[in-house]
């Protein structure tokens, strides 16, 4: 027993010590979330311990009364500061108002205000000179005391909860934080219930400092081995899940330890529970993904590259983990989707491309019939014969209709975004009466409704109208095809309809006249007609609407020996929905 008597005053001491050290240390970090609260945590711890070791050390009934009182704020500090820590570091810093701690100090105030005046005898029912035990002075806790008790195991007991819901929800990275925070927020709490209800009996010692011994030194080691105040959790936690980019944490042993959502979202199609999994195995039917993984793992320095997979383009950093021995423990992957970047990319190197063979276009088709006019404006000047004047017309109307298609061309390649439902018969019958079509007949073989942008669809059916009749005059004709009224020769038949059965649908555009030349590969590029006073631009425009809505375009012969257009990959809509007509 006098061993005991002996070693309280030390135990109080030690927990003093470490508490005020944790304090300096946890000081020095104070610009860090949630330092600040965990200071006046251990600072109170401190104070706590401070206190029971000075009235076990001093010989004097006031003084030992004095320190009696006097603990209890650090009491009320310990409490408050590791409620609020915890509030802090679970990442409810936004409950951490003025108000909010406001209301939560008006406790710790109050508690020191009865431990000092005791009014009513409702804090210590009695104190009175007791040799026998630590401190030499012996008291009876009153109701106002025990009113403390509950609030402050409450709020105790809350923290607790708290700290082992994140250790529950976090990443593994903090777990190790976590467990240390449970551990030494649980001492001080277990320790004084020991105390509270005098477990040891005749050793009449607070076994509270104890907790706080063993708290200071898990606190020690989540400093030191875990970067507690170095790292917040919460915060690193939220912006690794608002991050658009995959984040992936991998072990020497190729296990993923780690994963954000978007990662996650990544390789649901692979495992919806991929932590802890080997990735040679997870990859295993996608050997190309496999094999771009062991490429960047077996690099020993960070990199970065651009995978095209199947699935789009990913621009992959890899960088190795070391710890703090500079041991090699895993690698870090950061992933992001560049597939809308590269899809940007491609249509801007495509607009390069259209802009330099417009510029082409323009400097080379345009300058044969300004080069007419300028030559039949002299022999008009020279002459005074207004027949030039009719020249000088026509090679005007020829440059417009030049500078209506590279227009066209400029304006029809921007992918289609928002497509609506469009009866494709209605729009042929509109862009038919809108061409100058002669005695050529139009027949809709089968209409079918398709998501298409009304207007593009509209000048992509005037197009191939165009072309059927400045191209496709019948083959059995014998007249002159430039005389389209030469009473012998058969009218032109131009068909529209579907093509093709669900998924691959589509249509078509058909005549029964000549039929493509030769060189019918040739047929959509830019330029390329084979007539004299055509801009070779028709078609072209055709293809660029066909590849922005998406669709696939080929040339083939007509049943009839003509020439046939068909568009596939065409988005078709079979519901019953009235379809709105053309405007």
């Amino acid at each position: 027993m006098a061993l005991a008597h002996e070693l309280i005053p030390l135990i109080y001491a030690v927990a003093a010590v470490t508490a005020a050290a944790l304090g300096v240390v946890v000081w020095g970090h104070r610009e860090k979330t949630g330092a600040v609260p965990l200071v006046v945590a251990v600072v109170g711890a401190a104070i706590w311990a401070g206190s029971l070791f000075a009235r076990s050390a001093v010989d004097h009934v006031s003084l030992s009364v004095f320190f009696l009182r006097f603990l209890y704020v650090g009491v009320g500090a310990s409490v408050l500061g590791s409620f609020l820590f915890v509030l802090a570091y679970t990442g409810r810093e936004h409950l951490l108002t003025r108000r909010t701690i406001a209301l939560l100090s008006i406790e710790p105030v109050l508690l020191a205000a009865f431990a000092f005046a005791n009014p009513g005898d409702l804090f210590f029912e009695s104190i009175s000179r007791d040799p026998t035990v630590v401190g030499g002075i012996g008291f009876q806790w009153g109701p106002a005391f025990d009113v403390h008790l509950v609030y402050s195991y409450c709020l105790s007991l809350a923290g607790t909860i708290l700290i082992l819901e994140f250790l529950h929800n976090s990443r593994s990275l903090y777990r190790g934080q976590a467990a240390m925070l449970v551990g030494a927020s649980a001492s001080p709490l277990l320790t004084n219930v020991v105390y509270t209800l005098d477990v040891l009996g005749s050793i009449a010692i607070d076994t509270t400092p104890i907790g706080f011994i063993l708290a200071g030194a898990l606190y020690s080691v989540a400093i030191v081995r875990y970067r507690l105040v170095d790292i917040a959790p919460i915060a690193r936690d939220r912006v690794l899940d608002t991050v658009t980019d995959g984040v992936f944490v991998v072990d020497t042993e190729n296990r993923l330890i780690d994963v954000n959502p978007a990662g996650r979202a990544l390789l649901e199609e692979f495992d919806e529970s991929p932590i802890g999994t080997d990735l040679d195995s997870l990859f295993a039917d996608r050997p190309e993904l496999r094999d771009e993984f062991r490429g960047l793992r077996d690099r020993p320095v960070e990199t970065e590259r651009e995978l095209a997979l199947r699935d789009g383009h990913f621009h992959v950093r890899t960088t190795p983990i070391e710890d703090g021995r500079d041991r090699h423990v895993g690698w870090l992957f950061v992933v992001r989707d560049i597939t809308e970047r590269k899809r940007r990319e491609a249509e801007l190197q495509r607009q390069n491309e259209r802009l330099e063979r417009f510029a082409d276009l323009v400097s080379h088709d345009l300058r044969n019939p300004l080069n007419v006019a300028d030559g039949y404006l002299d022999l008009a000047r020279e002459t005074e014969d207004e027949e030039y004047l009719d020249e000088i017309e026509r090679s005007h109307e020829r440059m417009e209709a030049i500078i209506d298609d590279v227009l066209a061309l400029a304006r029809e390649g921007a992918d289609v975004t928002d497509p609506e439902r469009v009866d494709l018969a209605v729009v042929a019958e509109r862009a038919w009466v809108s061409v100058d079509t002669g005695d050529a007949t139009l027949t809709i073989e089968e209409s079918t409704t398709v998501l298409a942008d009304r207007r593009r669809l509209l000048r992509l059916l005037e197009n191939l109208f165009r072309n059927a009749i400045d191209h496709g005059r019948p083959a059995d004709g014998s007249a002159d095809p430039e005389d389209s009224s030469d009473p012998t020769e058969p009218s032109l038949t131009v068909s529209v309809g579907a093509v093709g059965t669900n998924p691959v649908r589509g249509f078509f555009v058909a005549d029964d006249g000549r039929g493509l030349s030769d060189d019918r590969d040739r047929v959509f590029e830019e330029g390329y007609t084979t007539d004299p006073e055509g801009t070779g631009l028709g078609l072209s425009i055709v293809e660029e609407i066909a590849t922005a809505h998406g669709w696939a375009i080929e040339a083939v012969e007509s049943a009839d020996g003509g020439a046939r257009f068909e568009f596939r990959g065409v988005e078709i809509d079979d519901r019953d929905a009235a379809v709105p007509t053309a405007d």
